[in-house]
């Protein structure tokens, strides 16, 4: 597998990881001044619909590698280094909260660090969800693949309801996790074959029938709304496929391989930057959205950037210290042409 052949799927992700930032940088503008109902739900209901399923999807494609590791590996690489950025982000996200009262878009319970066992804090629900998947689907590996396909499908069509965040956003996406573990090689294969006539076609369609979705008020019947994201997902795999084929996915490749950097700290950058922009004057809610975004995903990569220039890349990826011994359960993998050979912050936090 060549860089080429998985530079749409890092394009996804960082189309995805944008979109995040955007709707929790509505979100903060929207709390401090206010922005137009009509606009702020028809925008949000419509990029939430599908962005987290996606990332998850295209997560799920890279996933194959890491779970068929030999158990050492998979425990200290892939598990230890999610709990040790899980752990270290929770209490950086609760001492800014703490210290800032407001600023991250609401306050924090003092007693919310004991609890993280459990409730992660602000954004770290995703990486306590995705740790999550890959352990589960690893445990779940002797099982027959259309037992836990359907098993998860039917999670996400029952709509779990059970108080605990993480359990819902479990149910809610591990389909779209499993059907890009799943179908991994059959994806990237059938991807080369999408040309932008494919494109063409499929977005606007998505567009249209998303926002049809919304303006009906049918995003509540769950076995519509899961069809309308699958739809959504391999719309947005299409567009993905032609923009890097014809070179226009620069941006958001560069975003993607910093994918975890600017998801577990733009809430702090989005705040900081809202914050800084109305001093300044610049109290606009467009302008305010627009600043935030791009504070949210610039900053992240600065910090990553600079953590790596000071050789101190800890904020974002494990210490050799925070490793167990493990027998292994099997030779060590071969490298292939597709593992990654350097040790860049970026690729280590794109591909655990």
């Amino acid at each position: 597998m060549s860089d080429e052949t998985v530079a749409w799927v890092q394009c996804a992700k960082g189309i995805t990881i944008c979109l995040v930032v955007y709707g929790h940088a509505m979100f903060g503008v929207d709390a401090a001044v206010g922005i137009n109902p009509t606009f702020f739900f028809y925008n949000n209901e419509f990029f939430s619909l599908f962005r987290m399923p996606l990332f998850f999807f295209v997560s799920g494609i890279f996933a194959f590698r890491s779970i068929a590791r030999p158990l050492d590996q998979f425990v200290n690489r892939t598990v230890l280094h999610f709990v040790y950025v899980y752990l270290v982000w929770c209490v950086i996200q609760y001492v800014f909260r703490l210290l800032t009262g407001g600023i991250g878009n609401q306050s924090i319970d003092p007693y919310a660090i004991l609890l993280i066992a459990y409730k992660p804090i602000n954004v770290l629900w995703f990486v306590y969800v995705l740790l999550a998947f890959f352990v589960v689907t690893r445990l779940l590996r002797p099982v027959p693949f259309f037992i836990v396909l359907a098993l998860a499908g039917g999670l996400a069509v029952a709509h779990v309801n059970s108080g605990v965040y993480v359990v819902d956003r479990f149910t809610s996406n591990y389909v779209f996790f499993l059907m890009g573990y799943y179908g991994s090689q059959m994806i990237l294969e059938r991807a080369r074959q999408i040309t932008s006539a494919h494109a063409m076609v499929l977005v606007p369609l998505f567009i249209a029938v998303t926002f049809a979705l919304i303006y009906a008020d049918l995003r509540h019947v769950q076995m519509v709304r899961l069809a309308v994201v699958m739809f959504a997902i391999f719309a947005m795999m299409a567009l993905c496929v032609v923009l890097s084929d014809r070179k226009l996915d620069g941006l958001f490749l560069y975003a993607g391989s910093y994918s975890l950097p600017i998801f577990v700290s733009h809430t702090i950058a989005t705040a900081g930057s809202r914050v800084v922009l109305s001093k300044l004057g610049l109290g606009n809610p467009a302008l305010l959205v627009i600043g935030s975004t791009l504070g949210g995903i610039i900053l992240p990569i600065i910090l990553a950037k600079l953590c790596d220039r000071i050789r101190f890349p800890w904020l974002f990826r494990k210490p050799g210290w925070f490793s167990v011994h493990i027998r292994s359960d099997g030779p060590p993998p071969r490298r292939t042409s597709s593992e990654p050979s350097d040790h860049r912050l970026a690729d280590t936090s794109a591909r655990p």
